[in-house]
């Protein structure tokens, strides 16, 4: 039993170095017990869910700008799934990588790493994402085809932007969605603008927009629900927390 437990923390304490690596920010204990123990015991049949992606915190004075979600009628951070590339074809098939059967696949989620991999390669997956070859490793795809391609901000005041990393979300858990395990693995950018962005944006403010809109913290926490009003006249995507707190709780709580 001595023995047991000893060689438990032992592989528990080897998974956070490895896991660390990786996310930048240790899972706490609680997770990190459950990513390793799930993908031990694990059958061999069993495919694990991951997405990996970026958001924007984009915020003036009190308020963030939020976008209209392509896939969900929602508003939510500029962001989303990083992408692989072609010579990584070969890695993820030798990891028994599979597409993604939560979403349908089309020409803007093609090469997504929102993917399915077998529970006994996890780790294998995340030594791979690490090495930052053959993947996506830059922020701009998106903030271009969210805001700049749209027309939203002007092109020519955001030919090139300066971003500061924030931090690292990871979060393993059982999604009722999905039906399935699934490591989120989200990282917060926060937009630093010029002067002229910041005048650009704050031109933004001054209209009403069928695909942004600007919030403040409270109607982020409450997901759309205005309390003063008591109505909810939109939907905001329950990852845009990850805007204003840094939990690993907001998935499973």
């Amino acid at each position: 039993m001595i023995l047991a437990t000893i060689g438990q923390k032992l592989a528990v304490s080897l998974m956070t170095s490895w896991l660390k690596k990786f996310t930048e920010e240790k899972l706490p204990p609680g997770q990190l017990r459950k990513l390793w123990f799930a993908s031990k015991l694990a059958s061999n049949k069993t495919l694990y869910r991951i997405s990996v992606g970026y958001l924007y915190r984009i915020k003036l004075d009190d308020q963030y700008l939020l976008v209209r979600g392509k896939r969900i009628d929602q508003f939510q951070p500029v962001g989303g799934a990083r992408k692989w590339y072609a010579p990584a074809l070969d890695a993820l098939e030798t990891m028994g990588v599979r597409d993604d059967d939560c979403l349908p696949i089309d020409d803007t989620s093609r090469n997504d790493l929102r993917v399915r991999v077998p529970a006994k390669n996890l780790f294998d997956f995340i030594r791979w994402y690490n090495k930052q070859k053959h993947r996506e490793v830059d922020q701009t795809r998106e903030f271009q085809e969210e805001l700049i391609k749209p027309g939203l901000l002007p092109a020519d005041a955001f030919a090139t932007i300066n971003v500061r990393y924030l931090y690292t979300v990871p979060t393993f858990h059982y999604s009722p969605y999905f039906k399935c395990q699934e490591l989120l693995y989200h990282e917060v950018y926060e937009l630093l603008p010029t002067a002229a962005q910041e005048a650009a944006l704050r031109a933004t403010q001054q209209q009403d927009h069928a695909e942004y809109k600007w919030v403040t913290e409270n109607l982020i926490e409450r997901l759309g629900y205005d309390s003063v009003a008591k109505t909810k006249p939109f939907a905001i995507g329950e990852h845009t927390r990850l805007l204003i707190t840094n939990t690993t709780n907001i998935f499973t709580d």
